[in-house]
């Protein structure tokens, strides 16, 4: 084909991801056709029907936004980083408000904290958002936090309407307000729980439940309180439901908040590897523990994300995601700084330790 047929389609805004042939992914869903996008579909010989396909139905989700002065990267970082610390002060006072009172404030919940949340969930590099969220002190708000922006953007992701979308944000934001009841002793232990310690810690689901239930909140939104721990085998706790048995949010804020911990450093140990944590959430849903619907949704976003993010290797070096691989997500191609290109899905003996942003 040539690459004059293309030419129709620049300009136009991708409603899918394309991926080549073998399964590398070429063009990220949302992006707008440029001629160096024209060239690389060209090369790779993708049908002009699947380009009409991507492109087709593509609707914008807001207006034409005004235009705002664009801060320098380490200006806008630092800013960025503060918000996130105000953002923890404010989950550190509805705590207290919570012991105080025995019901959530849910309108300092809905002033103080879904604006940030909202906002920071529509940015497109969310690796940037984890990489800022490391900065913080207290990991449960860094986990707070992030569970939230994460289970926001994949809600977006599925294209849930927004009444549900906004119940899943405000969801994610109190998903684990019960751990406020449980004993400080227990919460701030540095080591691992024993396996009594591990049976009090389950009760905070429950907690969570009773709390919301009692602060006038959607039943869906104490729900996921209560649900986060279920799996969809019927491996989790506190009732050992399955498959449709859990709510849709709470399957999203189950995955979100597997995630996030994960990531995260912990009192006990030190965060997983990028490349452990999308292995074992692929594993999970191969083996129907979450989702595959909305678990293959998280992987293949996560996987659109990467590309153009800088990375740390196993071997110590740094470079840049230029393509990813559908069938092998955690190997990339990849840029090192002295222009050497490295298609991990060729090696077992490299691979990505973390994705900076």
């Amino acid at each position: 084909m040539s690459i004059i047929e293309y030419d129709y389609f620049i300009g136009k805004r991708l409603a899918n991801h394309i991926y080549a042939d073998n399964g590398i992914l070429l063009i990220s869903k949302d992006t707008i056709l440029r001629k160096s996008h024209i060239e690389k579909l060209a090369n790779f010989k993708i049908q002009l029907g699947s380009v009409e396909a991507a492109v087709e139905g593509y609707v914008e989700e807001e207006a034409v936004r005004p235009e705002v002065p664009v801060l320098p990267r380490s200006a806008a970082a630092a800013e960025s980083r503060a918000k996130v610390k105000r953002t923890e002060m404010h989950l550190q006072e509805i705590d207290k408000l919570v012991r105080n009172n025995g019901t959530v404030p849910m309108e300092e919940v809905e002033e103080k904290i879904l604006p940030f949340i909202k906002d920071t969930a529509k940015r497109y590099n969310l690796f940037q958002v984890f990489s800022e969220l490391k900065d913080q002190g207290d990991y449960r708000y860094k986990q707070s936090i992030g569970v939230a922006v994460i289970a926001t953007s994949l809600g977006k992701w599925l294209k849930l309407d927004e009444e549900e979308l906004s119940l899943l944000t405000i969801a994610s934001c109190v998903y684990d307000i019960g751990t406020v009841k449980l004993p400080s002793s227990l919460m701030n232990k540095p080591g691992r729980f024993e396996k009594h310690e591990q049976e009090i810690m389950k009760q905070h689901t429950v907690l969570g439940y009773e709390l919301l239930a009692g602060s006038d909140v959607d039943p869906r939104v104490a729900l996921v309180a209560l649900q986060h721990h279920e799996r969809e085998d019927g491996s989790g706790y506190p009732h050992g439901l399955k498959g449709d048995q859990i709510d849709r949010l709470s399957k999203i804020v189950t995955l979100a908040d597997i995630y996030m911990a994960m990531i995260s450093d912990r009192p006990h140990r030190p965060a997983f590897t990028f490349f452990e944590v999308i292995n074992e959430i692929h594993k999970g849903i191969i083996h129907n523990r979450f989702d595959s619907a909305i678990g293959m949704t998280f992987l293949d976003s996560l996987l659109a994300n990467q590309v153009g993010c800088e990375v740390h290797l196993s071997d110590g070096r740094t470079g840049k995601i230029l393509l990813t691989n559908v069938n092998y997500p955690t190997k990339p191609l990849v840029a090192i700084d002295d222009n050497e290109f490295i298609d991990l899905s060729k090696t077992n003996d490299l691979h990505i330790m973390d994705v900076i942003g």
